[in-house]
Formats: C-alpha cells, sequence, structure tokens
C-alpha cells in the first residue's frame, strides 16, 4: 500500500498561499506598467497616471464602506499620512517617469531597491538599531542597483527617477509601519485615494490631453490591475512573514522584462540580471536577520 501523504500543517498553507498571492501580485504590477507606459507613449502625461489610479481606487473603495455604515477619517496619527501620502504620490509619479524614459524592467528592478533604502532611512526616522553585517548587505544591495543604473556608469533622468521611486517607496514602508499601531488600513487606503485625486486633478487638468480610444483602455486597465495588486498584496501580508514575501517582489523584474521584450522590443542586458541577483541576496539576508 501507497503511504498517506503527511498533511501540510496549517501554519505552512498559509504561508504557502501568502507567497502565492504575493507572486500573483507582483505579475499583476507588472502588467500594469506595461499597460501605463504603453497608454504614456500614445501621448498621454505622466501626471494622467497617479490621477486615473486614484479615481479607480476611490470608485472601488467608497461604495464598501459605504455599505459598511462609512468610513471614520479621523486620525491620531495625521503626520504619519501626511509622510504616508505625500512619499505615495511622489514615487508613483516618479516610477511613471522611470518606465517612460527607461526600459520597462531596468526601471522595475532599480524601483525594487526600497527594502535597502528602508534600513538607513528607519534609522535616521525611526531611530532602529542596524549592525554592521545588515549595513554591509544593503551596501552590496545599492552595488547590485549601480550595475543596473549603469555599467559604465552612466547617470540618466530615467535612473534619477527610478531611484527617486525606490526612496519614496522606502518612506511609504516606514510610514505605514508607524500607521499600524493605530491605524486601520482601510483609513490609510481611503486617505491615500482620496489625496490621489484632490492632489494629481489639477494637476491634470492643467496637462490635459485628450486620449484616444485605446489610451483610455490602457490606463483603465492598468487602473484595474493595479488595485488587484494593492489587494493581492494585502491578503498575502495577512497570511505570510514579510521576511518571506520580500524576496519574492522579485518577480516582478523578470515579468517586466517579458513584458518589454513582446510588446516594447526591448532586450534585457545581462547588467540586469546580475544586478537582480545580487539585490536578491542583499534582500534575503536583510529579511532573515530581521529582528536580530
Amino acid at each position: 500500500m501507497t503511504p498517506a501523504a503527511t498533511p501540510i500543517p496549517r501554519d505552512a498553507r498559509r504561508a504557502l498561499a501568502g507567497m502565492g498571492l504575493m507572486a500573483l501580485c507582483c505579475l499583476l504590477f507588472a502588467a500594469m506598467g506595461a499597460c501605463f507606459r504603453a497608454a504614456m507613449l500614445e501621448g498621454l502625461p505622466p501626471a494622467l497616471m497617479p490621477f486615473a489610479r486614484g479615481v479607480f481606487t476611490t470608485l472601488v473603495v467608497l461604495p464598501f464602506f459605504l455599505r459598511r455604515g462609512g468610513l471614520d477619517l479621523r486620525t491620531r496619527a495625521p503626520g504619519a499620512h501626511l509622510l504616508r501620502i505625500a512619499a505615495g504620490l511622489t514615487g508613483f509619479y516618479l516610477g511613471m517617469l522611470a518606465i517612460l524614459w527607461m526600459p520597462l524592467a531596468d526601471a522595475v528592478a532599480i524601483m525594487h531597491a526600497r527594502p535597502l533604502w528602508a534600513l538607513p532611512l528607519a534609522f535616521l526616522i525611526l531611530h532602529e538599531r542596524v549592525g554592521w553585517d545588515r549595513a554591509i548587505a544593503a551596501a552590496v544591495g545599492f552595488a547590485g542597483v549601480l550595475l543596473i543604473a549603469g555599467p559604465q556608469g552612466e547617470l540618466s533622468a530615467g535612473t534619477l527617477a527610478a531611484v527617486g521611486g525606490g526612496i519614496c517607496g522606502a518612506l511609504v514602508l516606514i510610514s505605514i509601519r508607524i500607521l499600524a499601531a493605530t491605524e486601520p488600513p482601510s483609513r490609510v487606503v481611503a486617505l491615500y485615494a482620496v489625496a490621489s485625486v484632490v492632489v494629481w486633478g489639477p494637476i491634470s487638468a492643467f496637462v490635459w490631453v485628450t486620449p484616444s480610444w485605446n489610451a483610455i483602455g490602457l490606463v483603465v486597465l492598468g487602473s484595474l490591475l493595479a488595485i488587484a495588486g494593492d489587494f493581492c498584496a494585502s491578503w498575502a501580508a495577512r497570511r505570510a512573514p514579510v521576511g518571506l514575501l520580500a524576496p519574492i517582489e522579485y518577480v516582478q523584474i523578470p515579468a517586466s522584462a517579458l513584458l518589454g521584450m513582446a510588446f516594447f522590443a526591448e532586450t534585457p542586458g545581462w547588467s540586469l540580471l546580475w544586478g537582480t541577483l545580487i539585490m536578491i541576496a542583499a534582500t534575503l539576508y536583510l529579511a532573515r536577520s530581521a529582528g536580530r
């Protein structure tokens, strides 16, 4: 008789489900970036992308809250919310500039250095203890970023935008860590969505370009993919620890490379591969050593 298979423990099943959801999240965000880039190549200003995402997020989120009796937006942490909103709005816009001005996978790879930026920023803002081993690991990870940015040392506007997007992403991670102590996720999401509409609405009106139907379809699809990715990330965080999820985020890089090859005739270089591997190794070490 064939021996019965050993059942997988419940915690392990939850962790595997979380990792699968995070991988799906990365694929959705890679597709979102490709949609938004294609829309911008059709002539839409980059400022319309964060505005569109904010509008669609608000339209999706508000009916849910209204069915549950509304949403209390009063907060005990206005400073942390302002940091999250400012960093998120700035980082998303810089990310749009990066994917417009750089090969898609290169831009995504550099922006994914946010776990490395989070280390020195957490030291400066949260006064977290940073050991020498973690500082060295972060420095090694930044070497991977430099390798992707330019093997010959060139520094383009797209590279600067991607680096800025990564720094803003790290600030978002830190602000969410602060908000988690007192603020429900629903309030964080709602305030950010409303701020996206309020801030980018007037700017979008000023730079408005009448879109083609194809561009409208791309923006709508990209916004829906972004919302789905946000939900997958939230569900993943409830099922698996950060140490398991952080390295999986790098799935977005090869996914973006394939999309760049398929739709934008891009050919990823060896520097992208080696730089990404260095960044993954550094992130794995930082994730394993967290809390020590």
